[in-house]
């Protein structure tokens, strides 16, 4: 068992060049994965470019990898700026092991 304190969950808003940029920290799981969704929604129906900084992130489940990529498919469908960073080691291994990396609009971090 890790002695490390679990960080909480936040999400840092900012502009940076037109793009709302979001930076999230902690777990996105289920408990915080609606959160994030519903941001993203509102982003989007505002016409908003995103980016989804996922690199300070300590966690990702299977509720927050689905936000990713309704996120993802939303841009695709309606040409929604959308983007998304590497994300950590733990991150990576799960977009990688369920074969979506090739699925995602991945940039560096700004």
């Amino acid at each position: 068992m890790s002695d490390e304190p679990i960080s909480e969950f936040s999400i840092q808003e900012r502009r940076l060049d037109g793009t709302v940029v979001l930076t999230l920290r902690g777990e996105l799981d289920l408990v915080n994965a609606e959160t994030v969704a519903a941001r993203l929604d509102a982003l989007r129906t505002a016409g908003e470019p995103v980016l989804l900084d996922l690199d300070v992130l300590d966690f990702m489940d299977s509720s927050g990898l689905r936000v990713v990529l309704n996120a993802a498919e939303a841009s695709d469908a309606s040409g929604w700026p959308f983007s998304v960073t590497h994300g950590p080691d733990q991150i990576q291994r799960l977009f990688e092991s369920t074969c979506v990396t090739a699925r995602l609009p991945i940039v560096p971090r700004p």
